[in-house]
């Protein structure tokens, strides 16, 4: 059997479902595969939402956190964190610019949430549980720079939003939207996060050679880390720009799709 892998997963859309959802068979097989090989979640939630699941698999390894704007390993004080951040004016001067398209934001400084408002479409994204939240005017609560930001807007918003950031920030800034509809869901970030970039710094503390490394994921925030692995894998129903590029493609969620490829491919 083979070992000695780093594999690099993402949680929601890949191993989680409707946000707590769990895939109870590729979890299992990853605590497995855990024994002889290092496994790292690579998420865009914040730790405190990951570390049930961390915790499950009962990993010593780096955790990749906001899309890599966050790697840390929770057992071992000297890894040396990495934390990246965007100015707290983008997020002030956003609401101040934006205020008649946007519904809410809220941005987190590790596991500390502050929130512009208390609305009910802003409930499923904050994973409270865990963290402290503040809610008010970010110039009063938000005390330094954040990871980054998540902005809930007004239906049709997207250009507006990413017209003012170019015009705003140029390059210095990303802007990434997760859904459309009456409400759009977007995330801000800085221009250095990714998790492709994440995965290359434990690859590198790990001096693991590219060859040895797979990646698993469904999302666009999933582009650059199935590019950096030596063998990138997308789930069946994953994000097209995704599927273009992954080496290879497995089953969707509901079908065990982290399983079906890692028991095979292992077992080769």
């Amino acid at each position: 059997m083979k070992r000695d892998y780093l594999l690099a997963i993402d949680l929601d859309g890949t191993l989680i479902k409707n946000f707590d959802e769990y895939d109870k068979v590729s979890f299992n097989y990853l605590k497995y595969l855990s024994k002889t090989n290092k496994i790292v979640l690579a998420t865009g939630r914040p730790w405190r939402s990951t570390r049930y699941y961390y915790e499950m698999l009962e990993l010593d390894t780096p955790v990749i956190n906001y899309n890599g704007a966050l790697v840390q390993n929770p057992n071992d004080p000297n890894f040396k964190k990495t934390m990246i951040t965007i100015p707290r004016n983008v997020v002030i001067d956003l609401i101040k610019d934006l205020e008649d398209v946007l519904i809410n934001v809220f941005c987190e400084i590790e596991d500390e949430i502050f929130l512009w408002q208390d609305t009910p479409e802003i409930g499923p994204y904050l994973h409270v549980e865990g963290g402290a939240l503040s809610t008010g005017k970010m110039e009063k609560i938000l005390y330094g720079d954040p990871n980054g930001a998540i902005i809930l807007s007004k239906a049709g918003s997207e250009t507006v939003l990413g017209d003012y950031l170019e015009e705003k920030y140029g390059k210095n800034l990303n802007l990434r939207i997760w859904s459309s509809g009456s409400i759009v869901v977007s995330e801000i970030y800085s221009y250095k996060t990714s998790k492709g970039n994440a995965l290359k710094e434990v690859a590198h503390y790990y001096r693991q050679p590219k060859e040895k490394i797979i990646a698993i994921g469904d999302g666009h925030n999933d582009l650059e880390m199935i590019a950096y692995a030596g063998l990138g894998v997308a789930m069946k129903n994953s994000h097209p720009e995704l599927l273009k590029i992954a080496d290879q493609t497995t089953a969707s969620l509901d079908e065990h799709g982290v399983y079906q490829f890692l028991s095979k491919y292992f077992q080769e």
